[in-house]
């Protein structure tokens, strides 16, 4: 993946309206053509490997060791998204989500995997230093890879038990044989026109997996339309906590501007298509655990515009 400009690409640009239509048109199937409606699931695992395919060729893990030469930015992001924001996020859904224990497992899920791909745009967008942030991509990948087999142990399996047999299968399945077979052909095909072709794949089939998800699930969301509402107050909170607590840490550490910026973005960005896909196949008795996952980036992407928007005036 490239440094994006401050400038977003056609994906970037479209991404709000691809989720928004998508949302619109699975919630119509579902209410008009429950039929229909009722064979979208069949395409949600193909669609998930296509999805996790494209973003896994697109995160150049060649560049794992960039990060170590800046240590203590690698050290304070790292310990923002993988040590501070995991209890953060249990924490919110006590406060706010207790009695609704699917979407507390969904909270969790959303906010322990940090965002690999459009965190970089606003990172951009508020004047941060992109090259910086870039580094530091890989590792927001491998590491919540290896951690969300713990934190699925320490933070849901209370409230919506895992088996962990289907955990196993699941990131072989979904995971790692996508992430093998896109970096094998990532040093194949690095060419620009095949990183633009996986541009719209990812997109096409981003577009076609929650068109399909909120077909097969949609029913939930017109029957249950206010349990949604309460998902947004503990989401809205975290990136307050999130962005305050990362400005602190920046001016501590004496980070320079763009540098406390980059911080703040890649700790508020959340988004990874990793827990959309574990959410769909881990929790099938609890389908309103992957409906957040999908409500959270519509929530996130005006949040993160304002951050960016906070980051340049507060320089």
């Amino acid at each position: 993946m490239k440094p994006p400009a401050q400038e977003l690409d056609w994906g970037e640009r479209l991404e709000p309206a691809l989720l928004l239509s998508a949302v619109g048109l699975g919630l119509v199937l579902a209410r008009a053509a429950p039929e229909l409606a009722g064979q979208a699931e069949r395409a949600i695992p193909p669609a998930l490997v296509l999805v996790l395919f494209a973003v896994f060729y697109r995160v150049p893990l060649e560049r794992l060791r960039a990060a170590f030469g800046h240590r203590r930015y690698f050290a304070a992001a790292l310990g923002l998204n993988f040590l501070l924001t995991p209890l953060v996020a249990y924490g919110l859904g006590w406060l706010f989500l207790r009695d609704y224990p699917a979407l507390w497992v969904g909270l969790v899920l959303v906010l322990v995997t940090p965002c690999t791909d459009w965190y970089l745009v606003f990172t951009a967008l508020a004047r941060g230093d992109v090259p910086l942030n870039l580094a530091l991509l890989p590792w927001n990948l491998v590491l919540q890879l290896v951690l969300l087999p713990f934190y699925l142990y320490v933070f849901t399996q209370r409230l919506v038990p895992v088996d962990f047999a289907v955990v196993g299968h699941s990131l072989l399945l979904y995971v790692f044989l996508p992430l093998a077979s896109a970096q094998a052909l990532r040093r194949l095909f690095a060419a620009e026109a095949a990183e633009r072709r996986v541009v719209f794949l990812q997109y096409a089939a981003l577009t076609a997996l929650i068109a399909a998800m909120f077909a097969h699930q949609g029913r939930l969301l017109w029957e249950q339309p206010q349990v949604l509402l309460r998902f947004l107050p503990p989401v809205g909170l975290f990136f307050v906590l999130s962005a305050l607590a990362a400005v602190a840490v920046g001016h501590r550490l004496d980070f320079s501007a763009p540098t406390r910026a980059s911080l703040a973005s890649t700790a508020c960005a959340r988004n990874s298509p990793l827990t959309l896909s574990l959410a769909l196949v881990l929790f099938p008795a609890h389908p309103l655990v992957a409906v957040t996952q999908v409500i959270e980036p519509l929530v996130e992407l005006p949040l993160l515009i304002l951050l960016a928007a906070w980051l340049r005036r507060n320089r």
